[in-house]
């Protein structure tokens, strides 16, 4: 079965239309990839799987929990479906460890010796375990982002979702954030990755889909979307990226 479920689902702000009946299926251990021009909604998309966009219409299911329905407790699913953003969220007002512990204790209710443990083994696995005492502040993009990835670790999700995790970042500072969601890639852990880096997106993924207007335009392997494309108009987004 299906890990996520999202079942026609649309999405609007006031007059304008983001998302136009998308339908999809997520298994897990898949890495997905969600590629697009900006305003194509991905973004959008990617929020409406842990609900912090709520969908106009249509259906998002977890592991067959509906998460739209009035009875789903949203805290609790969240803490399976963990979420790196593209500007870090980090507490800026608490060094590395503190911002890897907070959430262990507070949600998972893990005493501070334990959710220490694991964060250090997380922040060891992001090569951030030097900085766990350093002030978030002090730290370059690429480290924050780092941490971030960490964070989100050490709340033991099933599902990884990211939003563009690089676009913040100085370009020399991308390799480092994008190594370190390679190696998650290889440990079967369910990912889906809003991301603008093409050749990632193909080494990585074991499925691609190419948004544009709100709606799934292409979907498959990283093979077919970027060798064996079908659509003119994913033809024209990748020659822009090629050249």
């Amino acid at each position: 079965m299906a890990i996520i479920e999202v079942k026609n689902v649309y999405k609007s702000f006031d007059e304008l239309q983001v998302l136009n009946g998308i339908s999809l299926d997520i298994n897990e251990g898949e890495v997905i990839s969600i590629i697009g021009s900006s305003g194509s909604g991905k973004s959008t998309l990617l929020r409406c799987l842990n609900l912090l966009e709520e969908p106009t219409s249509g259906e998002i299911l977890f592991k067959g929990i509906p998460l739209l329905n009035k009875d789903t407790d949203i805290n609790e699913v969240r803490t399976h479906i963990g979420m790196v953003f593209q500007s870090f969220n980090l507490f800026n007002n608490k060094n590395v460890i503190d911002n890897c512990t907070l959430a262990q204790m507070k949600v998972l209710k893990r005493s501070k010796k334990e959710a220490e443990e694991i964060a250090h083994k997380y922040l060891k696995k992001v090569g951030m375990d030097d900085f766990s005492y350093a002030k978030s502040t002090s730290l370059s993009g690429g480290q924050k982002q780092r941490v971030a990835i960490a964070r989100a670790l050490c709340m033991n999700p099933e599902v990884l979702l990211f939003d563009e995790p690089t676009s913040a970042l100085d370009p020399e500072m991308v390799g480092e954030v994008l190594d370190v969601i390679k190696e998650l890639s290889k440990e079967g852990m369910t990912l889906i990755i809003v991301t603008h880096e093409m050749k990632f997106a193909k080494d990585v993924s074991t499925r691609v889909l190419f948004l544009d207007k709100g709606i799934i335009l292409e979907s498959g392997t990283p093979s077919e979307v970027f060798e064996h494309t079908k659509e003119e108009r994913t033809k024209e987004f990748l020659r822009r990226f090629n050249d």
